[in-house]
């Protein structure tokens, strides 16, 4: 069954690690095949990797936007994991984590990350940090004909496994 996309003026949208960036009008896409896809509002920026849930949902979105993954991103992944499963303590939590493995295990990216976003939510709660807001106004507010920077993946996955706690090495 196609995926039919439908995107706002200046949205972007990322194609198995491709920015496409829509221009002033709404359009829709329809999508007939597999791809790895992830909507701008969805996009974890470096920057906002700031928490131990965040930092595995931006290993995840590294996956979904250069696949196949490397092997280093994959051993930051399950050090990243491992240790997120030995901190939480409810059982809700780890079967979320659990969940998000088994839709990495399958290479469904999307779906972990969107499994995780609850969970990041009570982090924040627990941290006592702000909320994360998953939409980003200040790219959709371009001014007409100029483009919004592409998001970025350029950071080394193997620094964010775990914030410093773990090095991955090869």
């Amino acid at each position: 069954m196609p995926l039919k996309l439908k995107l706002a003026a200046n949205e972007r949208l990322i194609v198995n690690g491709a920015v496409i960036y829509n221009g002033g009008a709404r359009t829709t896409l329809v999508i007939r095949n597999y791809a790895h896809i992830m909507r701008e509002k969805d996009v974890l920026q470096e920057a906002d990797a700031n928490t131990p849930t965040k930092r595995l949902y931006f290993l995840i979105q590294a996956m979904l936007m250069h696949p196949p993954p490397p092997p280093q991103l994959l051993d930051s992944y399950r050090i990243a994991h491992g240790q997120l499963a030995d901190a939480y303590v409810r059982p809700e939590n780890l079967t979320v984590l659990h969940e998000a493995n088994e839709l990495v295990q399958i290479n469904d990216y999307y779906k972990a990350l969107m499994k995780l976003q609850p969970l990041i939510a009570y982090e924040a709660e627990l941290l006592h940090v702000d909320q994360h807001e998953w939409r980003r106004r200040s790219s959709r507010m371009s001014p007409p004909g100029e483009e919004p920077p592409a998001p970025s993946m350029r950071a080394d996955p193997q620094q964010f496994a775990t914030g410093g706690l773990a090095v991955v090495t090869h």
